[in-house]
């Protein structure tokens, strides 16, 4: 079953996650929750904290339309500097263009817990940075001017108070 996906400016988006220790049932049952939540918003990414869990693990898609888990993961290179659009699934319906990087090298765990390294640019690339960045506790919108991140913060502060009117209702 799919979990809501967490609205920004939520406190569990801007706080880093705790490292992933138990590569076992548990994290299968997580790991199979956020990639329900992900298609079902049909995103190309989620973070464990975008669904409220604040562990350190992430769906990655990929350009040919398939998707990996890191777990873990850390940045080890970039090069680069790029502008990009970008969006999330914790701040829907707003896109803005991010300074981000063209190259990635990524250290990671899949859920058995074996590491693995990834060099990745373009689109990869770019949603390895996002991913990661959410599990430091940052979000896109983090990287944006004071003024373009206050209007962002007004009209995702407006959708949470919808969002939790519609709940109510349907209680």
């Amino acid at each position: 079953m799919a979990r809501d996906i967490v609205i920004w400016p939520n406190k569990v988006l801007s706080t880093p996650t705790k490292p992933v220790t138990d590569f076992g049932e548990s994290l299968t049952k997580l790991l199979d929750e956020m990639f329900a939540a992900m298609k079902e918003a049909e995103g190309i990414g989620i973070a464990a904290n975008q669904i409220g869990v604040p562990l350190r693990l992430s769906w990655v898609g990929r350009e040919d339309g398939s998707f990996f888990e890191i777990i873990n993961p850390q940045i080890l290179e970039k090069s680069g500097p790029v502008t990009l659009e970008e969006g999330c699934l914790s701040v829907p319906d707003l896109f803005e263009k991010t300074p981000r990087f063209h190259k990635v090298k990524v250290k990671y765990q899949d859920r058995t817990g074996a590491w693995h390294e990834l060099e990745a640019e373009g689109k990869l690339a770019h949603v390895l940075q996002h991913e990661i960045g959410h599990l430091d506790g940052f979000v896109f919108v983090d990287l944006l001017s004071g003024l373009k991140r206050g209007l962002a913060m007004e009209k995702m502060k407006k959708l949470q108070k919808a969002l939790a009117r519609r709940k109510n209702a349907d209680e």
